[in-house]
């Protein structure tokens, strides 16, 4: 196979300013990547963008910090990809031709080359797309699962539904068993939640939402707060007497970081743990990549959970800027994906 010598690849050379429109995005012509011993090239057929790729863009992520951050321009943006092997290691476990999916930066390209420990195969039944809108998800089985311990019969409330990393939250703590709140954004968006995911309670956050809750659980409050837009005073105010609160995000509070007082913590008896899945990997805390990765893609085979993608219809890296673009506004519902291979559309 002859690759070419050029790809496109969104690329940004500086961040953005706050009145730069997502929009206006557009691919340019780079090398393409080299990848060391070590790594894995692939051939991008989907990708899809996520929270954390709007603060990229714009240098509002705790990483993107000029002097304890990892991530500066210029840079390729995206994280999250789905695609076929062009080459890898003989020692990798992986073979040319696999569908295979993973998250590393870059990933808004024609090819990526990523470390073999950040590339799983895409699960028997899945399709390509649905898998690049499942892969962050692992953090939310990890946030879950190992981190919040939710257990049968507990009620937990997720935040940042529809989307993507709250919908895989509240689907796995529902295949955990336990009774599943989700707040939405506002009434419209909490009636697109009921028709498409089923067996949860919704509310929107549109009124007096932590009252409902409580009412819902008796006036007992909700066990766990699996929070991926950053409203952990809520979270603690519908919380029962030494709950957990597993933080994972705070995108939707677009760098203006909330204040918590300490002292309801305190009085709450409870337990507030902020998860980074990468750091976490990276300081050796909790389960393996590995492990966390098998427990999710089991899920993912079962169709016990099963990640939506919205109806949008975006193709080619030119529309990667309108689908962050639908990010930001609250337009897209679930994940929005981009497809960069319209000729094994078919087949993937």
């Amino acid at each position: 196979m002859t690759l070419p010598s050029k790809m496109q690849a969104l690329h940004i050379p500086t961040f953005l300013p706050p009145s730069f429109p997502l929009s206006s995005l557009i691919p340019t012509s780079h090398p393409l990547p080299f990848p060391s011993p070590s790594h894995i090239l692939i051939r991008t057929t989907h990708t899809s963008p996520q929270a954390v790729d709007l603060l990229y863009a714009r240098g509002q992520h705790q990483n993107n910090h000029p002097r304890h951050g990892h991530v500066h321009p210029p840079f390729t943006l995206g994280l999250d990809f789905a695609g076929v092997i062009v080459s890898a290691p003989s020692d990798s476990g992986f073979a040319r031709g696999e569908r295979v999916m993973g998250s590393s930066l870059g990933a808004f390209s024609e090819y990526v080359a990523v470390p073999v420990g950040s590339v799983r195969r895409v699960p028997e039944g899945v399709a390509s797309r649905e898998a690049v809108a499942g892969v962050g998800g692992v953090v939310s089985f990890a946030a879950v699962v190992h981190v919040a311990g939710v257990r049968r019969g507990e009620n937990v409330l997720v935040t940042g539904v529809p989307g993507g990393l709250g919908v895989v939250a509240a689907l796995v703590a529902r295949a955990s068993g336990a009774r599943v709140f989700v707040l939405a954004r506002n009434g419209q968006r909490a009636e697109m939640v009921r028709r498409r995911i089923e067996g949860c309670e919704v509310l929107a956050d549109d009124g007096d939402w932590v009252e409902r809750v409580k009412q819902m659980t008796g006036g007992r409050g909700v066990d766990v707060v699996v929070d991926n837009v950053g409203v952990v005073e809520d979270g603690l105010r519908c919380l029962k007497f030494g709950g957990r609160i597993v933080l994972v995000g705070f995108a939707g509070r677009k760098g203006v970081m909330e204040r918590v007082a300490m002292n309801k913590v305190l009085l709450k008896g409870a337990t507030v743990v902020g998860y980074r899945y990468g750091e976490a990997l990276r300081q050796g805390q909790g389960p393996s990549a590995e492990e966390l990765w098998r427990g999710y893609a089991e899920l993912l085979e079962k169709r016990a959970v099963r990640p939506i993608v919205d109806e949008r219809q975006y193709h080619g890296l030119e529309s990667v800027g309108q689908a962050m673009h639908d990010m930001e506004q609250g337009h897209v519902f679930g994940k929005a994906v981009i497809s960069l291979d319209e000729k094994t559309k078919a087949m993937l």
